[in-house]
């Protein structure tokens, strides 16, 4: 009984460590949150102003051109961007978003995939499933940095203009309310329009000059969001899942100092009965 009662204390210790590790996280995780909700929120509003424009200006121009509004010639030729987390213990963020990749890629030959990966984990699992992994960005950890950005950017062009790739798309994780997030594969590149909207724009400079100085302006904002999405939704489901993890510990740490009183008080009443029934055989 005395050795059940050490391990319960060792078990509680322990116990009591993971809770305060997760209760860190948690706390990290959410300050991590609450700065790239707030980068995420200036990007997303600047960046649909600047897609507005540009679709504006595509349906009312004719005889513009730009090789990004021009898909390749082998559409079965894709790229795809993935933006996994560097790191775990973020519940099924991972897991979600590779498991709708894969879904995308087998609509494809797997000798016409060129991938490119944000992440360790998006890396380590499809290096392993044998797709050739045209370039990979490891040990960010969900810090934004415009640099990434750039060079993220660049990769992905440049696999659309070397026509390495009929078009581009961006596999990332979307936070839909406070405890949720959904996989959401995007379109970047070729850049498509609705053809139907009609304004008149007067172009001092005119429109082909226009559109080849607002392109890379928006592909470059249009990146820059994509990756506070998904770092943003990587800070939430970590944050949510280190709570869980913090409310586990507790509930279980609460059943142990129980079972630990139990014990403790079973062996106060087993020690009193051998003083009692040694002070009786005395006296017999």
């Amino acid at each position: 009984m005395i050795q059940s009662l050490r391990q319960i204390k060792a078990r509680i210790r322990s116990i009591e460590n993971t809770r305060k590790l997760a209760r860190a996280m948690e706390m990290i995780s959410a300050s991590k949150l609450k700065r790239s909700s707030r980068l995420l929120e200036t990007s997303s509003a600047y960046s649909s102003r600047i897609e507005s424009l540009l679709v504006n200006i595509l349906s009312s121009a004719e005889g513009v051109v730009s090789p990004f509004l021009k898909a390749g010639t082998d559409k079965q030729a894709i790229g795809l961007c993935i933006l996994t987390s560097d790191t775990g213990l973020c519940g099924n963020y991972n897991h979600s978003l590779i498991r709708a990749a894969e879904n995308f890629l087998s609509r494809y030959p797997a000798s016409k995939v060129r991938l490119v990966t944000l992440g360790r984990k998006g890396f380590t699992y499809f290096k392993k499933k044998g797709f050739p992994i045209a370039r990979s960005y490891i040990g960010f950890n969900g810090r934004y940095s415009d640099d990434l950005c750039r060079r993220l950017l660049g990769d992905l062009t440049q696999m659309f203009l070397k026509a390495e790739a009929g078009e581009v798309y961006v596999a990332y994780m979307q936070s839909e309310t406070a405890s949720r997030q959904k996989a959401v594969i995007e379109k970047l590149l070729e850049i498509g329009y609705d053809k139907k909207e009609q304004k008149e724009y007067i172009f001092d400079s005119g429109r082909q000059r226009m559109l080849d100085e607002l392109i890379p302006v928006y592909l470059c904002n249009k990146v820059t969001t994509l990756v506070l999405k998904a770092f943003t939704a990587e800070h939430q489901a970590r944050a949510i899942a280190m709570g869980e993890a913090t409310k586990n510990a507790t509930d279980l740490l609460e059943g142990l100092v129980l079972l630990r009183n139990k014990v403790r008080q079973g062996n106060i009443t087993r020690e009193i009965i051998e003083v009692i029934s040694s002070a009786e055989a005395l006296k017999g």
